[in-house]
């Protein structure tokens, strides 16, 4: 088994605020779009923000040649997502969370678009962590917290609840994630966290401010083998 994915996260497509930063959100993800072209990668992972009205079809339409997986963000409506995309979606709960089982590898994907992992998810989560794989999780918050003024105010409500359940697992776990615009890598254990920057614009690492960065977007190339993952940035300059 070997898989190369691309993992975009945080794209803000026809959002205001980006605009008001003199961000061109389309033409910074038609950029990407390009480099994944260009790096023959046919497997896409987004972890959520993507857009509001027409942004939203936009993203689908560009990526409709690739095999794709989507995790919610707490800027996205299940009820605007689900129309294009609905694989694992709970329609009770309004939530999209599935797991997919590889070779050597289990993939879970959670959703935590309402800033919280509910208590139906956390029950499906602990079955779903019985696992004789390894496990990665792809998720829009990050589940390991960061001393910094972003994690304070955007932080997953219970992610004592997940770090829990995780660390009780068996397994190896790799969370890759977004929600934050930095890049990031924490080991917890048996837990490996990797935050990709956001293809929009990026928040300065600062503890005590919020502090924005237009001059840089990216994504994260994961490459996925039999006995290892590992994963490099991809940064891009000058789009707009």
């Amino acid at each position: 088994m070997y898989e190369k994915i691309a993992h975009i996260t945080d794209l803000h497509l026809d959002e205001e605020y980006p605009l008001k930063n003199g961000v061109l959100a389309r033409k910074r993800f038609d950029n990407i779009v390009k480099d994944i072209e260009d790096k023959k990668i046919t497997r896409v992972v987004c972890t959520g923000d993507i857009g509001e009205n027409k942004g939203i079809s936009y993203f689908f339409e560009q990526l409709k040649t690739k095999t794709l997986s989507i995790t919610l963000g707490n800027h996205d409506m299940f009820s605007e997502i689900s129309k294009h995309y609905n694989k694992g979606a709970d329609y009770d709960s309004e939530k999209l969370y599935s797991s997919t089982i590889k070779e050597y590898f289990k993939f879970i994907y959670l959703d935590s678009s309402e800033g919280v992992i509910d208590k139906k998810q956390l029950l499906w989560l602990e079955k779903e962590l019985i696992s004789a794989k390894p496990i990665i999780i792809f998720v829009h918050h990050p589940i390991i917290g960061l001393n910094l003024k972003v994690d304070e105010i955007g932080k997953l409500k219970n992610r004592e609840d997940i770090i829990s359940l995780l660390e009780d697992s068996l397994n190896e776990i790799t969370i890759f994630c977004g929600h934050y615009h930095i890049e990031s890598t924490l080991i917890h254990k048996n837990i490996t966290q990797h935050i990709t920057p956001a293809v929009s614009y990026q928040i300065e690492k600062n503890l005590n401010t919020i502090e924005i960065n237009t001059s840089v977007f990216g994504y994260r190339i994961i490459e996925i083998d039999q006995n290892n993952t590992s994963s490099k940035i991809q940064l891009l300059r000058d789009a707009d």
